[in-house]
């Protein structure tokens, strides 16, 4: 019997070993969370100082602005935070600085854009920015810091700062996303302003953004994120209508978000300005919706050739090859893609990796990505002494370094990988086909969203037959199986593969379970890994 897939000996599993091994999952992130399980606003460190502060600012009619980020995050954040001021008929301005013309977050390149205004409220950024908190204090203004980013040893000297990571912040859930934060201070001023109305609605966004900024899916993020896909599906705003007609789907769960919707939206700071994500989240009507979407889908198609030739190139650019934290170098790459080719390089490479190109003003910038169990933040942090400008989280990291000094990093980067393996595509155990059934799928949707820390388990089948293979895709770039295994037939697609299989017999394949929809029919389909 042929077999290009070899995989270890696996245990038979059964519905009830399966159960139990999702349970156990959530045991150590505190169980299944719901709503009403979420901590008060006042447990964030600053937050009652905040809220006090700008409803003064309110009561006061000083000019307040919201400084955001480029990613869906940051965009999120700043739709929610500008939403509740517009809904309560404050007069509040927002600004997500330009990722090519002023780079990232609050920095000196914008003061131009905020020196108006009397109260700066940041959005997913600003836990690194000491130098306008300084201009902040000389020239009188106040600036509040809501970010989620992994803070430095010397904070900003701001007039509050909301950050769960704060090693004083009482806030038990320390890994939830920029938009969380944001709508945890709509949730404080709320309380502090006496308003009857219902933040439900906002976390159809905040869900939207804890996927896409790959925060774990336990604890209270399960919670939200249930509760605004939920929200999402039952939305009849213009921009949803608009993104359920254009991916032709009724109903987004969180692979939807992860695949479909979060490329869209971060394609505009990637490839241009991020406020048109933003104006498009804010579409008045539907033909506003449908003509923003448009441009946010045909600026992602741009943004996936530019991604694909810029990968190609960054395989064979590699500084260290034999190292544990690969090193990317290249010259006028298009720096709006490099955190998606370096998730690329990890994917194909199986290690953490960092992607740098030239930019304008002569420094290295670019990003850095990692794999499951290894934090990318904490061994780059030590070496802040030869780097220029740094941020993120575990699993994400934004870099700027000196020519001169690539050398000296690479060199100084840690040893780790005989510890360190990311094993997130191997499959738990084995079963028939025949188990793959509607009672096994409920199973699993009841663990639902999938995805970072929660990811969809991994099955493998052995002895099975390919009946038939046929390319699918705008380029014929992805396959589509016939799987029969003891008289039971399924379908099975596999996305861009390395191998594909062909018609023939194999020892193993390993696949995740899905339901796909097609002309409102649902049917089980495997997607091989």
């Amino acid at each position: 019997m042929k077999g290009l897939i070899s995989l270890q000996k696996l245990p038979k599993l059964t519905l009830v070993e399966i159960e139990n091994y999702l349970k156990k999952r959530f045991e150590e992130s505190g169980g299944l969370l719901n709503l009403s399980d979420l901590p008060h606003p006042s447990t964030f460190k600053d937050m009652d100082k905040a809220c006090k502060r700008i409803v003064a600012a309110i009561n006061n009619r000083e000019k307040i602005i919201i400084v955001g980020d480029y990613d869906v995050d940051g965009v999120i954040s700043t739709t929610i935070l500008s939403d509740f001021f517009e809904s309560i008929k404050a007069d509040v301005k927002w600004f997500i600085p330009n990722r090519f013309e002023h780079g990232y977050g609050l920095s000196t390149k914008i003061l131009s854009y905020i020196q108006e205004f009397d109260l700066i409220i940041t959005v997913d950024n600003g836990i690194t920015a000491t130098d306008v908190a300084s201009w902040c204090l000389e020239n009188n203004k106040t600036l509040i810091i809501t970010d989620h980013h992994t803070p430095p040893k010397n904070l900003p000297n701001a007039f509050a700062i909301i950050n769960p990571k704060q090693d004083d912040c009482t806030f038990i859930y320390p890994d939830i996303c920029g938009a969380m934060v944001a709508w945890y201070l709509i949730a404080g001023l709320k309380e502090y302003l006496k308003l009857k109305i219902n933040l439900k609605s906002y976390l159809a966004l905040v869900a939207i953004a804890t996927i896409a900024d790959v925060m774990p899916l336990l604890h209270i993020n399960r919670a939200i994120v249930i509760a605004g896909l939920k929200e999402l599906n039952n939305s009849q705003k213009p921009f949803v209508a608009a993104l359920k007609n254009h991916l032709r789907s009724s109903k987004f769960k969180s692979d939807d978000i992860s695949f479909w919707i979060a490329p869209i939206l971060n394609s505009a700071g990637r490839m241009s300005d991020a406020s048109q994500a933003v104006y498009f989240l804010k579409s008045i009507d539907m033909s506003d919706a449908y003509e923003k979407l448009a441009y946010l889908a045909d600026t992602n198609e741009k943004r996936k050739i530019i991604e694909e030739e810029i990968s190609n190139q960054a395989k064979n650019q590699i500084l260290n090859p034999d190292g544990s934290i690969l090193i990317i170098r290249g010259d006028d790459w298009h720096e709006g893609v490099l955190g998606i080719v370096a998730t690329r390089m990890v994917r194909f490479f199986k290690k953490p990796a960092i992607v740098l190109s030239k930019s304008k003003e002569g420094l290295l910038k670019g990003s850095g990505r990692s794999i499951k169990g290894f934090d990318l933040f904490a061994s780059i942090d030590p070496h802040r002494d030869i780097i220029e400008k740094f941020g993120g989280h575990p699993m994400a990291i934004g870099i700027s370094l000196k020519e001169d000094k690539l050398q000296e990093f690479i060199d100084k980067l840690p040893n780790y990988y005989e510890i360190c393996t990311d094993d997130s595509d191997k499959a738990l155990g084995e079963i028939e086909l025949e188990l793959i059934n509607d009672k096994l799928f409920a199973l699993l949707d009841n663990f639902e969203p999938y995805g970072e820390a929660n990811p969809h388990l991994v099955f493998a089948s052995s002895n099975i037959n390919i009946k038939s293979a046929i390319s699918m895709g705008k380029n014929s770039e992805h396959r589509r199986y016939q799987i029969y295994q003891n008289g039971k037939t399924i379908e099975a697609i596999h996305f861009n593969p390395i191998n594909p299989l062909e018609i023939n017999e194999y020892d193993k394949v390993s696949y995740i379970i899905r339901k796909s929809i097609f002309k409102n029919v649902e049917i089980l389909q495997l997607l091989i890994k």
